[in-house]
């Protein structure tokens, strides 16, 4: 039983490191599509955090979503699946890389070049990111904890498909991050 479980975790992983592959082969080859539909932000949130809530506290760390979006901001145009790509991604990582304290994510209107943008961010209190690696972690194959036993976990793609992503609906990504204290995706 101990080898069944063995051998079909690592047949997960295996399987997500292929679709990560095809998924990075499809942006590199201008063949990934976007499908635009009006969007509820609330309820993708909400969804989010019913999903991860149960593996956040099972390793003993509090969970938070923050859904104050406006009534009249609530519905938007883009790519449901590709948005919650994006968040599933920077939540695992937030709770492969926490292992107490907090993880937050939601989002917020912020106001930049006389225009309203929502801004979807993911907190966490876990290891944080060097400085000099956080430029790096969205490139491809790249994980900024490479001595750290975790780094095995994956190929080093979900941030570069995530930033690919963003860029593909015409945002952004950034870290702001310390080493020890932990890290906010934007």
């Amino acid at each position: 039983l101990q080898y069944i479980d063995i051998i079909e975790k690592s047949g997960t992983r295996m399987l997500n490191i292929i679709n990560d592959i095809i998924d990075i082969s499809k942006i590199e080859a201008g063949l990934m599509t976007l499908d635009i539909k009006e969007t509820n932000v609330k309820e993708q949130l909400e969804y989010l955090y019913v999903f991860f809530k149960p593996e956040v506290e099972a390793k003993g760390m509090t969970f938070s979503v923050n859904n104050s979006v406006s009534p009249k901001d609530v519905f938007i145009e883009t790519d449901k699946e590709k948005v919650n790509a994006i968040l599933i991604n920077l939540i695992k990582n937030a709770i492969k890389y926490s292992n107490e304290g907090h993880i937050d994510f939601g989002c917020n209107i912020v106001e930049k070049e006389n225009r309203n943008w929502l801004a979807f961010y993911v907190k966490d209190t876990g290891i944080g990111i060097p400085e000099n690696q956080q430029e790096l972690i969205f490139e491809r194959f790249i994980q900024a904890d490479i001595v750290n036993k975790m780094a095995r976990q994956g190929a080093g793609l979900g941030l570069a498909i995530t930033k690919a992503y963003a860029e593909l609906l015409g945002g952004n990504i950034w870290v702001d991050s310390e080493e020890g204290v932990g890290s906010t995706f934007t």
